[in-house]
């Protein structure tokens, strides 16, 4: 629904419920910690990136499923632990919030139908870099993020190349908040599939 995001919230709130964020630039992987989601992926993509951006810090938010323990050992072998944060689940308002502090939101699923929590990233202005898995290839056709494979090495060519661009995430935000509002809001799919019903089946006598 549009008006959920017409106003987003300002920043920073999110950021004030993470202990050991503070002002890091990071990203944000807003979903199950379920191995379906590829937070694992994502874990080794980020550890052969960190030290080419020794600022950044991951967030893991969502609901345990199963990935937690893996995550937390692995941010602990790479030696990563002060900069992985698994603060738990956001909902409502909280969720958009995270989304808007975020500097690059990531969804390296190995399996999705389509994505309400990229479409949610968009709408919120945050640049997306999401697997072909995800079957979202807006995201790479309407230059509002990168489409990767699984591999970790790719995920991490990706984020590299978005932390990278300031200037870029801006953009590819901005263009992604546009495409959702063209797109993917209710009242655009009710209109488009009003369109469609006439066409292939005009009403008798209109």
């Amino acid at each position: 629904f549009p008006e959920e995001f017409e106003t987003l919230p300002a920043r920073g709130a999110f950021r004030a419920g993470v202990p050991g964020l503070g002002d890091a630039p990071f990203v944000l992987a807003l979903a199950r910690l379920h191995l379906q989601k590829g937070p694992d992926l994502l874990m080794e993509a980020f550890a052969r990136i960190a030290d080419r951006h020794p600022e950044v810090h991951l967030v893991f938010a969502g609901p345990e499923q199963g990935a937690g323990p893996i995550l937390r050992a692995a941010a602990e072998r790479h030696g990563l632990t002060r900069r992985v944060h698994l603060p738990g689940p956001r909902y409502g308002r909280a969720r958009i919030e995270a989304l808007v502090d975020a500097d690059v939101y990531c969804l390296p699923s190995r399996q999705e139908g389509f994505s309400m929590a990229i479409t949610e990233a968009l709408a919120s202005g945050t640049p997306a870099v999401v697997t072909d898995r995800c079957h979202f290839p807006q995201v790479g056709t309407s230059r509002c993020g990168m489409v990767t494979s699984l591999a970790p090495e790719d995920l991490a060519r990706g984020l590299s190349a978005l932390l990278s661009d300031p200037t870029g995430r801006r953009e590819m935000g901005a263009r992604g908040r546009a495409l959702v509002y063209a797109q993917f809001t209710w009242p655009r799919i009710c209109s488009r599939m009003e369109a469609l019903y006439s066409e292939v089946a005009p009403c008798p006598g209109a």
